[in-house]
């Protein structure tokens, strides 16, 4: 199944997501929207938990870029939206799927 479709299914579900990103190590998340950017790009709007971060400063938000994921893997657990959502951002308005 393409990124794509494992992340629709992932946030219809409401179900926390591992994956690879930019050959970095695995990062856990909580998918909450894909959509173009206005760029064209195919994006990735997660709460990020775990994992690999430049930053270091996790739990937080994270945009990803969905050809940049790799090993993308749907995990059983569950989660709540998470602070800060807006579901109504305007950077939505080519939504693919949102929670």
């Amino acid at each position: 199944m393409k990124t794509e479709e494992l992340l629709k299914t992932a946030i219809q579900e409401r179900k926390l997501v591992n994956f690879h990103y930019e050959d970095q190590p695995i990062r856990q998340a909580a998918p909450h929207a894909v959509y173009y950017s206005t760029a064209g790009n195919l994006n990735l709007d997660a709460f990020q938990y775990d994992g690999y971060s430049k930053t270091g400063s996790l739990p937080d938000w994270r945009n990803f870029t969905l050809d940049k994921i790799r090993n993308l893997e749907v995990l059983d657990e569950t989660f709540e939206v998470a602070q800060g959502y807006r579901s109504y951002s305007s950077k939505y308005s080519k939504c693919v799927c949102k929670v």
